[in-house]
């Protein structure tokens, strides 16, 4: 699991620019539908919200998606719309109970 929280390796043939950390990355998978992926990543993100973290949580199941659902929100904009250029990710971003 540390070698997954690791900084990037760096190449000797490849020029080292300096990158502004912007955080971690964290994705929560699996092949099959109802295992949780959605519950876990709900709770985890208000988990790290309470510990005073900004927290960005993105559905990308694009036929069954329910971030939503479990949130409480009623987004206007769907990453669908993002993908195809109807709308900006940014603009797709709402904020959730809890921070």
């Amino acid at each position: 699991m540390n070698d997954v929280l690791a900084p990037p390796a760096h190449h000797p043939d490849l020029p080292q620019v300096p990158l502004k950390p912007l955080g971690k990355v964290l994705a929560v998978t699996s092949g099959k539908g109802g295992v949780g992926k959605t519950f876990v990543s709900a709770n985890l993100a208000a988990a790290l919200a309470k510990r005073g973290h900004k927290v960005l949580v993105l559905d990308a199941d694009l036929g069954l998606a329910n971030l939503d659902v479990v949130l409480n929100l009623y987004p206007k904009i769907t990453l669908h719309d993002v993908f195809t250029g109807k709308a900006k990710l940014e603009d797709a971003i709402l904020p959730a109970p809890g921070g």
